[in-house]
């Protein structure tokens, strides 16, 4: 018979009790993993009982990707999409990301990944404007929020299909529900410059051939010293949502075709260049006198710089010389 020593015993029940603790600590501990600077992917349907969120990883690895890379994203998954919602129609799909403390060096802070929607599969979004480091830490703050939120409900409850390290369902009877955090309008409770939702159509998966396409846009932080304040962010591609739940990302920004000058009007010293544009390309005016014709256009005088919006667009330089060359440049 074995038989322990009262102080032994108590040893042993106190070890006994800390097994039991870890493994209720285990039983309910936080499988949803979230670092800021991660996109996050939340699912959300009027009506429905519950929101999904999904970590898609560092934002940076889709930043870097080469133009024309397509990856699956293999972390939405089927089984739990289709047991979340009870259709993908009317379903609001955001990516959203931020570089907040503890920082991702590679990037400013408040740096910010967003969705832009799109109002057709085949038509590009509008590109989102960059703001300033604290117009930007608003929305920053908002959108980290989205994946502190989901790994606060996750470690309060027990892990399973619905809680994993990369996708959680939080049931809107929780008290971390999203809606206080993403807004009525999908827009940060007001804190980002539009909706960053895209919708699928309500007959979404009437057709296997359906698709919804969404833009991603990294946003460094403007400012009023280098002029990149309301200036279009970078387009780093596109996301594409199926009826049968599976979502990819294909990596890099449309061509954008080199700009014809269309127009140059003269008035006093002052010349009125003008020139056709695409939405998200950024523009700039560069000028010589007959001396610079032999050095490259990169080497002439820099001017102002325009987005351009898919219309005509003017630059003006001021310039008393009597011969002047002009150039029409894409910045980005």
């Amino acid at each position: 018979m074995n038989i322990l020593a009262p102080d032994r015993l108590r040893r042993h029940a106190v070890l006994t009790a800390a097994l039991v603790a870890l493994g209720a600590t285990a039983a309910h501990a936080a499988p949803f993993l979230y670092n800021p600077g991660e996109l996050v992917l939340t699912l959300r349907q009027s009506g429905n009982a519950s929101d999904l969120v999904v970590n898609l990883g560092t934002a940076a690895s889709f930043s870097t990707l080469a133009p024309g890379t397509t990856l699956p994203i293999s972390n939405l998954n089927t089984d739990l999409l289709n047991a979340t919602f009870p259709s993908l129609n009317s379903l609001s799909i955001v990516v959203a990301g931020a570089n907040r403390p503890p920082l991702v060096e590679a990037f400013p802070i408040q740096t910010l990944w967003v969705t832009a929607p799109r109002l057709a599969p085949d038509e590009p979004a509008a590109i989102w404007l960059r703001k300033g480091q604290s117009v930007q830490g608003n929305a920053g703050s908002q959108i980290d929020a989205i994946g502190k939120t989901a790994a606060s409900y996750s470690s309060l409850t027990p892990a399973g299909p619905a809680n994993t390290a990369t996708a959680v369902a939080i049931p809107l009877t929780s008290p971390f529900t999203l809606g206080p955090v993403l807004g009525a309008s999908s827009d940060f409770v007001g804190n980002f410059q539009g909706s960053v939702a895209q919708l699928t159509p309500e007959d979404f998966d009437s057709d296997p051939a359906n698709v919804v396409r969404t833009d991603l846009i990294e946003l460094l932080p403007g400012s009023t010293a280098a002029g990149t304040i309301n200036k279009p962010g970078r387009l780093l591609g596109t996301f594409e949502f199926k009826p049968d739940g599976t979502l990819t990302f294909t990596a890099g920004a449309p061509s954008i075709p080199q700009p014809q000058i269309s127009g140059i009007t003269r008035e006093g010293d002052a010349s009125r260049i003008t020139f056709a544009t695409v939405t998200g390309a950024t523009y700039r005016l560069r000028s010589t006198g007959a001396a610079g014709l032999t050095s490259p256009v990169a080497t002439w005088d820099t001017g102002t710089t325009v987005a351009g919006t898919g219309s005509p667009a003017t630059l003006q330089d001021s310039n008393a010389s009597d011969v002047r060359f002009y150039a029409v440049e894409i910045v980005r």
